[in-house]
């Protein structure tokens, strides 16, 4: 069973898929199941409800709800819930949705640097090790720096951070058996029976000295190049004009 974590509807303000639209696609490319992370701040606890709604009626795919919340400019998921809590204080925030069932995982840790109050890392279960999106890690395989925010209590996860069909990917994790619901996938990926996967190599809870050294230099030449994209794409985004004074500033 291969299972698609990270991924937005148009619940979301910036998502371009419907809730059926992403189940469609998702069981096109061979995942069995979608962990939905629509945008809290998007969000109310009565479209949450129509989320979760459009969820369970959905037959092509396993469609499991949950939301991406940011906790002081920091976005953490809460997966594998129908609940809706919006507790101010991330500590509790974390408690009600294990207590519901689901879990939490910092997102995109490389958009902070590797960089995340201790507060925000101690409160959640699991760190996005991998975040397919081309602004973040790809679709080659985990950052090694992710991994290091796991400690001894948090496990990894991958993700697309889909909003739209552009953002999709082979990366997902994969249980070695079928999960009829929501909370068996919860429990697998709690006990840790899963591989990451983009469809040619797997990775565990733990990376080997090997996979390490080389995961490193890739990230940190890829890092290197997505930032030069980035300033790229700006700089031609910028009207000639702006771009001719810019240049003799």
């Amino acid at each position: 069973m291969k299972v698609m974590i990270h991924a937005h509807t148009t619940y979301s303000a910036d998502g371009e898929l419907s809730p059926h639209q992403l189940a469609l696609i998702a069981c096109k490319r061979g995942f069995d199941a979608v962990l939905v992370s629509d945008h809290f701040e998007s969000l109310r606890e009565e479209t949450f409800a129509d989320l979760v709604a459009a969820c369970g009626n959905i037959s092509e795919c396993l469609m499991v709800p949950g939301y991406e919340r940011s906790f002081r400019g920091y976005h953490i998921l809460a997966l594998g819930i129908d609940r809706w809590f919006d507790d101010g204080n991330i500590l509790s925030w974390c408690d009600n949705v294990r207590s519901a069932g689901g879990i939490t995982a910092v997102a995109h840790p490389v958009r902070y640097n590797h960089v995340i109050p201790t507060d925000i890392v101690e409160a959640v279960d699991a760190i996005e090790v991998w975040n397919s999106k081309f602004v973040y890690d790809g679709e080659l395989g985990p950052n090694p720096r992710s991994y290091r925010l796991l400690g001894k209590h948090r496990y990894p996860l991958c993700s697309q951070d889909l909003h739209g069909l552009r953002h999709a990917s082979p990366v997902g994790v994969r249980f070695a058996n079928n999960c009829a619901n929501a909370a068996e996938i919860i429990s697998c990926l709690q006990r840790g029976e899963y591989r990451m996967t983009n469809g040619i190599v797997s990775y565990g809870s733990d990376l080997s000295k090997a996979s390490d050294q080389v995961l490193r230099a890739f990230h940190m030449t890829r890092r290197q190049a997505v930032k030069s994209a980035i300033r790229l794409r700006r700089w031609m985004r910028t009207p000639a004009g702006c771009r001719a004074r810019g240049e003799h500033d």
